[in-house]
């Protein structure tokens, strides 16, 4: 279970830092394996920042990172190290997670090298992730500017599930796809997560794709979390007319 317990984050401001900005504020959550749960909120409100959080991309002011049981939270880099395959992101825009001078298949072996995978075993083992996630082989030795953008998504879901990571935090990983793609996409994460137990983190303002594939769904609004619980239930009978808004703008 990767967990999250009364997580703030604050961020120096203005003149010789003086003001502070609080982007975070008193957050838990859990996320249990093969559970998916939705985050949703306006942009600005601290998803992003909270995601990061629990990425350990940066430091909470306060509060506790546990991941399976171990409190991480003041873990220094080099201690995380042998924890940080276990934790992994999708970002919003998959070009910028590429090497535009590296071909996919360059890009995907980076993973390889990082797990001292056996020369001999790469190409079985790449043609497993490949055939997984539906991604053609016969494209793997083209550059990011030669393929199509849900393609390039694909290869950075190639590259990530080689790590076997049990948690997987989702940045609006589909929002530059077009509608048909980012469906497609979406079906291989419920099935990734329901197939090998993947706990994630779903942040999206697309809500109909959070409603689609997660399980639980949490409400954000000024670094708060306004409203929680079971997907069809908060979707269903809101108990925040923050969260009633956002549905009727769908």
């Amino acid at each position: 279970m990767l967990e999250l317990i009364e997580v703030s984050k604050s961020f120096r401001m203005g003149l010789f830092g003086r003001n502070r900005k609080v982007a975070v504020q008193d957050v838990s959550f859990s996320i249990k394996e093969g559970e998916i749960l939705g985050l949703v909120g306006e942009s600005g409100c601290g998803k992003s920042t909270l995601a990061r959080i629990a990425l350990k991309l940066i430091d909470p002011t306060s509060g506790r990172i546990v991941l399976n049981g171990t409190d991480v939270t003041d873990m220094q880099e080099k201690e995380f190290r042998v924890h940080r395959k276990q934790i992994q992101i999708v970002f919003q825009h998959p070009e910028g997670a590429l090497d535009p001078h590296y071909t996919l298949m360059a890009s995907i072996a980076e993973s390889f090298n990082k797990l001292k995978i056996p020369k001999g075993d790469r190409k079985a083992f790449l043609e497993r992730l490949a055939d997984e996630i539906n991604l053609p082989l016969e494209i793997l030795d083209r550059y990011p500017n030669q393929v199509s953008g849900g393609e390039i998504q694909r290869a950075v879901l190639a590259r990530i599930f080689a790590f076997q990571p049990k948690y997987l935090i989702l940045d609006e990983p589909t929002s530059m796809l077009d509608l048909s793609v980012q469906a497609s996409i979406l079906q291989l994460l419920k099935i990734k997560a329901k197939q090998d137990r993947m706990g994630m983190l779903f942040i999206s303002h697309d809500l109909e794709a959070v409603r689609a594939i997660c399980d639980h769904v949490m409400v954000m609004k000024d670094g708060k979390i306004l409203e929680e619980g079971p997907v069809e239930r908060v979707f269903e009978s809101p108990g925040t007319p923050y969260m009633r808004m956002l549905i009727s703008s769908i």
